[in-house]
């Protein structure tokens, strides 16, 4: 009977929970530059391809808030789900257990 095994487990870098302050704040910090950083370049892009298109795109400024807004919120689920796998990061918030 085949191993229910698989080649590789979750999270990928084990050891480095946030089970401490500094590596929870460490970790925090990382999702929230990187989703930052990600969502400001969204901007950024969306003003210079207005800039760009002669008689293109004439995007209002309410148009690009919500595709920043939607883009960020997918960033932010990217980036956890990433961190997710790669050292368990929000792990502790699936508990199901009485503290």
């Amino acid at each position: 009977m085949p191993s229910s095994k698989s080649a590789f487990s979750l999270p990928l870098i084990k050891g480095f929970f946030a089970t401490t302050y500094p590596r929870a704040f460490l970790l925090n910090a990382l999702a929230s530059a990187v989703i930052a950083a990600l969502s400001i370049e969204m901007r950024s892009y969306l003003d210079q391809l207005g800039l760009k298109a002669d008689g293109g795109w004439e995007l209002t400024d309410l148009e690009k808030t919500v595709i920043v807004f939607v883009s960020a919120f997918t960033i932010a689920m990217l980036t956890y789900a990433l961190l997710y796998a790669v050292v368990g990061f929000g792990g502790g918030m699936l508990t199901n257990g009485t503290f």
